[in-house]
């Protein structure tokens, strides 16, 4: 009956060996700054990323923030990997918003970094590409950062998004929704 003390103490070495580990995946809620800019009408823009645990420490929770200064803040969540980024899976988030004063509309949002190019169709026919930016070299060391690119995109008014394609750098159609409604 001397198995069972031995088996019993290797299970408890085992369970704190392994305690660590599993809580070196859990991580803080925070957010960490991305890009900003002023628009042609002279209003700030910001963007930010934030990362948490969603739930359990098994998954983590990424999201984008969007403040559009006299437009709209809004943001976007999913869920990721622990110790990852957003995968092939994720499409676009993006959001269509006229400024209060009516001068400009912009167009703002997140896609992975496998798209070199965010083609919008507007509702006069008319087309505006777009290339999505990486967050600044010091920020592309976080891993939950390495696949994440964003955009914010002023346009005049005239006419609105009703459509959404994305590409890759060799010009393979990605993603397509005709259909687009943004928030």
């Amino acid at each position: 009956m001397r198995r069972r003390p031995i088996f019993l103490l290797l299970a408890a070495v085992a369970l704190l060996l392994l305690a660590p580990a599993a809580e070196a995946s859990c991580i803080r809620r925070h957010e960490v700054p991305i890009a900003s800019g002023t628009s042609p009408s002279g209003l700030n823009w910001n963007v930010s990323g934030s990362i948490g645990n969603n739930g359990s420490c098994r998954e983590w929770l990424f999201g984008m923030d969007f403040e559009l200064e006299g437009a709209a803040n809004w943001g976007w969540g999913t869920g990721i990997p622990t110790g990852g980024h957003l995968g092939r899976g994720f499409d676009i988030e993006a959001s269509d918003d006229l400024l209060e004063d009516g001068s400009y509309r912009v167009f703002s949002g997140t896609v992975t970094g496998e798209v070199a190019k965010v083609l919008i169709t507007l509702s006069n026919n008319k087309h505006l590409a777009i290339r999505p930016k990486a967050p600044p070299a010091r920020l592309r060391r976080i891993v939950w950062l390495h696949n994440a690119r964003y955009f914010v995109e002023y346009y005049r008014p005239d006419a609105f998004v009703t459509g959404v394609a994305t590409f890759s750098a060799s010009g393979q159609l990605l993603y397509r929704d005709k259909t687009f409604e943004g928030f």
